[in-house]
């Protein structure tokens, strides 16, 4: 019965919350949550209104930066 129930997807904003979708089903909202949580850098969480209550949260932690080519070469010869 849960996969009838509508999640929101909500993403943390500077400003707050900001609502991205709604999805039906737990694990397709989760799977949807993971997705968007790869292709922007920023933190997620699925609210369930029936309950009231948010059911889990996705915390994205920057990937450290790359280094660049050029770099190491700069580093090697320095």
């Amino acid at each position: 019965m849960s996969d009838a129930i509508t999640y929101d997807i909500f993403k943390e904003d500077a400003s707050g919350p900001l609502w991205v979708e709604a999805v039906e089903g737990l694990e397709q909202a989760m799977n949807r949550m993971e997705e968007l949580a790869a292709l922007e850098d920023a933190d997620y969480y699925l609210f369930c209104a029936p309950v009231g209550k948010i059911v889990r949260r996705l915390k994205r932690r920057s990937a450290p930066p790359d280094d660049k080519p050029g770099d190491k070469s700069r580093k090697m010869a320095g």
